[in-house]
């Protein structure tokens, strides 16, 4: 075994100056003591040095009494790098979270020493093990790279000659595009080439790259998705096999083919678009498939790539009834963080975003004001924005959110920290859009982040909806009429009104007539809205009486009669609402309107 000695440091954040230093040797000596010719004695004799993180911090304050103590800088060996390269997959070491060492005791750099020497020596444990083809892989990226090169030499390494584009085409077959230009990337990007191969090499569908990678090379996200994100649309088995539309929306959902509108195959186009990485505004009826539209992209984007999509709803219903709606169908990969939650369920739902096993975060657009959600998404490979009901951006629309924004805003200052080439897509999604509308939601893309957007734009009508109007001229009169509805038709209603005393008087009523029916409305304490909204969507109750809060996105396919007890306050409302009805297209439905 050669000579190796393994360090830490303390440093005092304000001044810099080195409070504390410890070491291991190869053989068990031990120093610990902020003495630097104490430091220099003990580290005579090693002819390597090597620490976690020792390449970009300890060796800041250090350099000087590592070349006195007689250690090239061609000898320094950081486990940091290395365990990204050697545990690419969960549950990864166990001595690593992200960039740190996991550690009993605090400022201990003595302790933190001892860890980096177990850690070093499981690191050549996990190279011995991996396979000749990917050691020689690694060894062609990596072998002249100064994080790199001093752990082959102290391995005792040296690969064969080999042509490092073949040898990659010939391991990966059917992992990453047959024409992804390798030769470049070789040449440009080694060391982000070599964690994605790592990282796909791994194969463990919800292990992603660290977040210290994500800042330290941010390229590593853009080579992933030219390995395997981007669809070269030549023969290719893997993008055949991976990244064809209609091929994920079976495997996904089971679906054979997507929705056309008017004959127009609108729905498969947008999402060959977000596919191929463009950025989108898509105007779908309600009950049109939008969620499909950005769900199958997102879904296969975190299978291949390890990608984040985040989608900003403003209503929190449509976020938690979504997240139920693709559990319900087996896909567990998204999650939402909104005010329902208690704190044990958002803590969870941001563990799952950070650990990778979450590839589609719900979030209301005020959330992006928050350092925690921030730092999550600074910690992921954000590969899309999704926004839904984004008519909210323009005053022109039936409603305009402030919040909105500040999206562009939000989206600018990521990419700045993230340091990203290129600049994260955006699909933006609404059901009723004026021209005016549509102009403004570019334009503010196009000022904000140089985005310009193709669209996609349905003017199909709902054939299966049917609308009819009653004139009462009390408000007994309604209710009686609503009363007769309901009992001429007994399906899954909804009950529009104008106010929040009205709907849990109404509810009340309907209930105490032997019509069980819950309320909805903003008012509510958010455990009483989540309980109501599950009582209507799993069936417990046939009947929601609720103002506008109630039903933005919400996907209930059997919801048979839509009942305006109010008149809504514009007609691009009515027509969200009246559109929540008939979702399945088999189902003959009635919209009514007591007035």
């Amino acid at each position: 075994m050669e000579p190796i000695a393994f360090i830490d440091t303390e440093i005092e954040p304000k001044t810099g100056r080195i409070a504390d230093i410890g070491g291991v040797s190869e053989n068990g000596r031990t120093f610990h003591s902020s003495s630097i010719s104490g430091f220099v004695s003990f580290l005579r004799g090693s002819r390597f040095l090597c620490g976690h993180n020792l390449l970009h911090h300890d060796m800041n304050y250090i350099r000087q009494a590592v070349q006195s103590a007689g250690i090239p800088s061609s000898r320094m060996i950081d486990t940091l790098h290395l365990s990204a390269l050697l545990f690419p997959a969960k549950p990864y070491h166990k001595l690593v979270k992200d960039d740190k060492l996991q550690t009993e005791e605090l400022n201990n750099p003595l302790n933190d020493a001892i860890k980096a020497k177990e850690l070093f020596f499981d690191e050549i444990a996990a190279f011995r093990k991996t396979s000749p083809a990917l050691k020689l892989i690694f060894h062609s990226l990596l072998h002249d790279q100064k994080e790199f090169a001093a752990f082959f030499q102290y391995v005792g390494y040296v690969g064969l000659p080999v042509n490092p584009v073949e040898a990659i085409r010939r391991e990966f077959r059917l992992r990453i595009c047959d024409h992804v230009d390798l030769a470049h990337l070789i040449q440009q990007n080694p060391i982000e080439l070599a964690y994605c191969l790592a990282l796909i090499y791994a194969g463990h569908k919800t292990s992603i790259t660290p977040p210290w990678i994500i800042k330290s090379f941010p390229a590593v996200q853009g080579i992933m998705y030219v390995l395997r994100g981007k669809p070269c649309y030549r023969a290719c088995g893997y993008c055949d096999a991976q990244l064809d539309s209609r091929k994920g929306l079976k495997r996904l959902f089971g679906y054979d083919a997507y929705r056309s509108y008017a004959g127009q195959p609108l729905q498969e186009d947008a999402v060959n678009a977000a596919i191929a990485g463009k950025s989108l505004l898509a105007v779908f009826p309600t009950g049109g498939g939008k969620s499909i539209t950005f769900q199958v992209p997102a879904l296969m984007s975190g299978e291949s790539v390890r990608g984040l999509t985040v989608v900003i709803s403003p209503l929190q219903s449509l976020m938690k009834d979504q997240v139920d709606n693709l559990e319900k169908q087996g896909i567990t990969e998204a999650v939402t963080v909104n005010g329902l939650l208690d704190p044990i369920e958002r803590a969870k739902s941001l563990e799952r975003v950070e650990n990778g096993s979450a590839s589609i975060l719900y979030i209301a657009p005020e959330s992006l004001r928050s350092k925690t959600i921030e730092r999550l998404l600074l910690g992921r490979n954000v590969v899309r924005f999704v926004i839904d009901e984004a008519h909210c951006f323009s005053s022109w629309g039936q409603d305009f959110r402030v919040d909105y924004l500040y999206i562009g805003d939000f989206i600018k200052s990521l990419q700045d920290k993230k340091n990203l080439a290129d600049g994260i897509p955006v699909s933006c999604f609404t059901a009723t859009a004026k021209m005016k509308v549509i102009e403004d939601i570019q334009t503010y893309f196009r000022e904000k982040l140089s985005i310009e957007m193709s669209v996609f734009s349905s003017s199909a009508s709902r054939t299966n909806l049917h609308y009819q109007v009653f004139e009462r001229a009390t408000d007994e009169e309604k209710y009686n009429t609503v009363r007769e509805l309901l009992e001429c038709k007994p399906c899954p209603t909804i009950l529009y009104v104008s106010r929040t005393k009205r709907a849990d008087e109404l509810a009340l009523r309907l209930s105490n007539d032997g019509y069980p029916a819950k309320s909805y409305h903003g008012k509510m304490e958010k455990h009483v809205k989540t309980s109501h909204q599950d009582a209507f969507m799993k069936g417990d109750v046939q009947i929601m009486v609720a103002t506008s809060a109630f039903g933005m996105g919400v996907d209930k396919k059997d919801v048979g009669m839509v009942i305006h007890y109010d008149i809504s306050d514009s007609l691009e409302n009515y027509v969200q609402e009246a559109g929540r009805a008939g979702r399945d297209e088999a189902i003959f439905c009635r919209l009514l309107c007591v007035v």
